[in-house]
């Protein structure tokens, strides 16, 4: 029993981590590059040289289910670039094994908002609730807003392209991989 919550919450956490996996796009990084390239003719490499926006990105949603709860996951992209994912991760408490999931759960939380206290409000958004046996962790990450080389040193294992930016096409497989089926 122990080791089903130890699967749970092992699970929990890598779909987390890999949901960090992303990349920086500013509307002021956009205007330093312009800058950049009118001023200079080295352009720098921790700015994207393309300009994505929200607006005309496409969306595509992915969940993966157990006896125990679901992970839904939303995505935003254009062309092969991620610019937003929105999780939703639910947990029954009842169906968790353990001494006390619920404790487990809260302190798993915590630690991942500490980890990423730096960037919330700037790009990320971490949320918890519990109500009538269901714990809910909801959290997003705007790949617009984000700095990447921060996230990349809270991450190393960040997959960044030249550009800095996430491949949607590899994001995607890597939750395929993982169990995750996309919606239609």
């Amino acid at each position: 029993m122990k080791n089903t919550m130890k699967v749970s919450a092992l699970l929990f956490t890598s779909a987390f981590l890999l949901g960090a996996c992303g990349q920086e796009k500013k509307e002021e990084t956009t205007i330093a590059t312009t800058q950049a390239t009118t001023t200079t003719a080295t352009p720098t490499t921790a700015t994207p040289t393309t300009v994505y926006s929200l607006e005309d990105a496409q969306k595509a949603v992915f969940e993966a289910a157990s006896n125990s709860g679901t992970d839904t996951m939303t995505l935003y992209y254009k062309d092969d670039v991620l610019l937003k994912e929105e999780k939703v991760s639910t947990f029954i408490i009842s169906k968790l094994a353990g001494d006390n999931p619920l404790e487990m759960l809260k302190k798993a939380a915590g630690e991942t908002k500490e980890k990423l206290k730096v960037f919330i409000g700037k790009g990320v958004e971490y949320n918890t609730d519990y109500k009538d046996d269901v714990f809910t962790i909801t959290n997003s990450y705007d790949y617009t807003k984000l700095d990447m080389q921060k996230l990349k040193e809270v991450y190393p294992n960040l997959n960044l392209r030249d550009d800095k930016t996430l491949s949607y096409s590899e994001f995607k497989e890597g939750l395929l991989n993982r169990g995750y089926k996309e919606k239609q």
